[in-house]
């Protein structure tokens, strides 16, 4: 009984706020360095500017582009300027809603960009619109004279939550054979980071991947619970930063391990920021009236469950086949499958003619910037969607009645090349779901 009344009490109960309140800050300022970061790089160019074509999302082939530069330009700005506001705590709901969808909408442009934690960013901003992550440590307080005096602990929970399905499902991707049994694609990574000052040297063995790979599931299948639990936080907090400032020096993997340690906050509770924080918060905690305490709306809790429905079905979907996903890459975005393969590719297309018997190569560097190019030799759905490009393309020129082929050469974690898709496949007699039908088999 007493069990489960706590486990009830963590999503009726109330806090004051200051841990969400600290995430939000965290958070806004993240997002606004990484979106500066993307323009200082000039990755607005290369992701949405200098190509002609672009991998969307299936369901979401609607989404474009901006054609103009200065446009685009204008709309990663405000994404930007919107993170700073949600930090600072000013309109914060005009302003989390306003980059929960434009940076949803970016990262819906190209596919070929697609990174898990750009997914993730997506999902906190979804659910920061509908939490009041501005009831403490915002400047919205300045202009309020009365603040209620907690806020429903449920919002920082599904925070949490989130966060340990990411860590969680993560370890379980990591239960492969690969993986355990052979330290790949870890074998390969490490291998390339010997340079590295002090320990680049340890990093040239094999027992080093194996080590690494054994602790990366170790961790990730862990660490939520040691976050959750207050006698381990301090010590799964230490981790949390050693573990991933570690993956940031050895892997080229972008923003990532900043916003797993900036996630890792919003595990501390309030009593225990009260007590870090106590002198400055007696110093800077401005005077409110309470005001009266609201709860959260049932039409919420719904959103939240069917949310986290969506979350459970889709790094699962992967079960409904019994093809090894790791290779043919179906249902493989969106399920938090992290680090886990390391593959190139280099196809070549060819466009048939029928009535005249002519033949066309086509070389994809063509049409696509170099991560597109790169993205797409290995992945059977951008491998269609570029056939249907070159479709249009043709048909334009005045072709009517002809087939695109591929040959398309791709290794594999450290295997030899093999043919990724029959020769003779018709690429336009097939459809963006039954293309991996088709994926050869993967020769162990």
């Amino acid at each position: 009984m007493g069990i489960e009344h706590g486990w009830r009490s963590q999503f009726t109960a109330t806090e004051p706020g200051i841990s969400l309140g600290i995430y939000r800050i965290t958070f806004g300022l993240l997002m606004c360095f990484s979106l500066g970061r993307f323009m200082y790089k000039g990755w607005i160019e290369s992701c949405y500017l200098e190509t002609k074509f672009h991998f969307t999302y299936q369901y979401f082939h609607w989404v474009k582009p901006l054609e103009s530069p200065v446009l685009m330009y204008g709309l990663v700005i405000v994404a930007m300027v919107s993170a700073l506001f949600i930090a600072l705590g000013i309109a914060y709901r005009f302003w989390i809603f306003t980059f929960f969808l434009l940076f949803t909408y970016l990262e819906l442009i190209e596919k070929s960009w697609y990174l898990n934690h750009y997914y993730f960013v997506a999902i906190i901003a979804f659910l920061l619109c509908w939490m009041p992550a501005d009831r403490r440590l915002s400047m919205s307080q300045l202009f309020k004279k009365t603040i209620p005096k907690h806020v429903p602990k449920l919002f920082s929970n599904i925070l949490k939550l989130q966060i340990s399905l990411v860590y969680f499902f993560a370890g379980l991707a990591k239960l492969n054979g690969d993986w355990l049994f052979q330290g790949m694609p870890l074998n390969i990574w490490l291998k390339a980071k010997v340079d590295i000052a002090w320990i680049g040297n340890y990093l040239a063995y094999d027992e080093m991947a194996y080590l690494f790979s054994y602790a990366g599931v170790l961790y990730d299948l862990s660490i939520p619970f040691l976050l959750w639990n207050r006698r381990s936080r301090p010590f799964a907090l230490v981790a949390v930063v050693v573990f991933h400032c570690m993956t940031a020096l050895l892997f080229n993997i972008g923003m990532f391990p900043w916003i797993m340690i900036v996630g890792s906050l919003i595990f501390v509770t309030d009593k225990e920021w009260q007590h870090l924080f106590s002198r400055l918060k007696e110093k800077a905690s401005p005077q409110y009236l309470p005001a009266p305490q609201q709860g959260v709306p049932h039409w919420l809790k719904a959103l939240f469950v069917i949310h986290f429905a969506i979350q459970l079905i889709l790094p699962n979907r992967h079960l409904l086949y019994s093809e090894n996903q790791l290779w043919t890459e179906r249902h493989y975005r969106f399920a938090w499958n992290v680090m886990l393969i390391e593959k190139t590719g280099h196809a070549i297309f060819k466009v048939k003619d029928h009535p005249s018997g002519k033949t066309w190569v086509v070389y994809p560097s063509t049409h696509l910037s170099t991560i597109q190019e790169k993205q797409m030799s290995f992945q059977a759905d951008m491998i269609w969607q570029y056939a249907q490009f070159l479709k249009s393309e043709y048909q334009a020129s005045g072709l009517i009645d002809f087939s695109v082929y591929v040959e398309d050469w791709v290794a594999f974690n450290g295997r030899p090349s093999q043919l990724y898709l029959p020769l003779d496949l018709d690429l336009l007699d097939t459809s963006e779901d039954s293309i991996y039908d088709f994926v050869t088999p993967l020769k162990q």
